[in-house]
């Protein structure tokens, strides 16, 4: 999957998954997907590799689902 900006619908939200860009060309960080909602920051996301963008948007929106599944209602 390329490394571009995702929606991601859950429970009539949209989120925001884009690369998580370093400060610095040389990171020892894996490289992460930020979520976002809105200008609120959510968490991020381990780029796993060889993931189809389908694969990618039903793992985050179990992650949205585990996070904040619990406090919506």
């Amino acid at each position: 999957m390329r490394t571009i900006r995702h929606f991601v619908e859950w429970h009539g939200q949209t989120f925001t998954a884009e690369p998580l860009k370093t400060l610095t060309k040389f990171s020892s960080l894996p490289p992460l997907w930020a979520v976002s909602r809105g200008r609120e920051f959510i968490g991020t996301l381990p780029v796993v590799t060889e993931e189809t963008t389908k694969e990618f948007e039903a793992r985050c929106a179990r992650w949205i689902d585990d996070l904040l599944g619990r406090t919506s209602g």
